[in-house]
């Protein structure tokens, strides 16, 4: 069954059915929220001046309904495809990503405010000036207070729109996102036991987006695997190779990277392949690495979910990475030789 999502162009509902920077974290869910499963289907907010021929929603959902097979429906999850050609088109949208954050129990006079107060904030003003400038920017945000909400926000869809693979390869990486923060305490820091850290983020999320690829024809995600080490693939440089180079001393759960750089390197790269090191190597179920064991976080934390899953404590875990992903290509390339378990 083809899942249905509501399609919002030019704010007129006309039917029916992310890049590689660190995502953006304008806010976090509140705790009471973790592990909720969403009753409503995502919404597409898209600007006039793009989808003329209809493939940049196809290809967005193209990704977008592999995920949520996969994963569920988590949310509510509102995705915003964005260009600099009517900013007219824009601010009525981003009017209308205001009114979703309203309170609910908001008298009109209040929710008004909370609209105008969400339009003015620096962060915001900053997002429509990069829209209608024609930046590439944007990731996954989330609300900290009720209603709690996911955006996907591309600031320029317009060449999101020609470069059909990177648009589903993008819906598929941010969907594994809002599935993942939907069982985490993000009021937490990554480095608490009720939230994960950035490697299991987004190293996972490019585990599953590449493979997904795969699954649906896209790319050949051995190779890809195998640019991450040699170019940086589609992330960027430096490379796995380049960066072990001249990085000895570097950990995977160190929460550094973001603000002293690395960060694509070690929580993307290194993290991708830290997940396929648990599914071709521990020979642990891909849903289980993906999907599983993220529901028992919210109960008995992460540490101990993740040995209940895994097999192998997080100490243990990061010793033997370690030794591995520091070998040559031809040697980490051989685990994809081996079968994988549950395939």
């Amino acid at each position: 069954m083809k899942t249905l999502i509501p399609i919002v162009i030019g704010l007129l509902v006309v039917g029916c059915v992310e890049r590689n920077s660190p995502e953006p974290q304008e806010s976090t869910p509140a705790a009471p929220n973790v592990e909720a499963t969403a009753t409503v289907e995502p919404v597409l907010f898209v600007a006039d001046g793009l989808n003329a021929d209809g493939s940049l929603v196809k290809n967005y959902q193209r990704g977008l309904r592999y995920a949520m097979d996969y994963f569920g429906n988590h949310g509510p999850y509102y995705v915003y495809l964005l260009g600099s050609d009517s900013e007219r088109s824009v601010r009525e949208i981003y009017r209308q990503r205001a009114m979703t954050r309203v309170d609910p129990d908001s008298t009109p006079s209040t929710a008004k405010k909370q609209v105008e107060e969400f339009l003015k904030r620096p962060n915001v003003v900053a997002e429509i000036k990069s829209v209608l400038s024609g930046k590439a920017e944007g990731g996954l945000t989330w609300t900290q207070d009720p209603p709690v909400l996911y955006e996907d926000v591309t600031t320029n869809a317009k060449e999101r729109e020609k470069n059909p693979i990177e648009n589903t390869w993008g819906a598929l990486h941010e969907y594994h996102h809002v599935f993942q923060m939907a069982h985490c305490d993000t009021k937490q820091k990554r480095t608490s036991e009720k939230h994960i850290n950035s490697w299991m983020a987004e190293g996972m999320a490019t585990y599953s987006s590449a493979k997904f690829m795969e699954n649906l024809g896209l790319v050949d995600f051995k190779d890809y695997m195998l640019e991450l080490r040699e170019s940086g693939a589609n992330i960027g440089r430096p490379s796995i190779n380049e960066f072990l180079t001249k990085t000895q001393n570097w950990q995977l759960d160190n929460e550094s990277y973001w603000d002293k750089g690395g960060s694509a390197q070690v929580y993307y790269m290194l993290g991708s392949w830290a997940t396929a090191y648990l599914i071709h190597v521990q020979g642990v179920d891909e849903v289980a690495v993906l999907k599983d064991w993220y529901h028992d976080i919210p109960r008995i934390g992460k540490s101990a979910a993740f040995k209940k899953h895994m097999g192998l404590s997080l100490a243990d875990f990061y010793e033997k990475f370690d030794a591995f992903i520091r070998q040559s290509d031809d040697e980490v390339m051989q685990i994809f030789q081996q079968r994988i378990k549950g395939k």
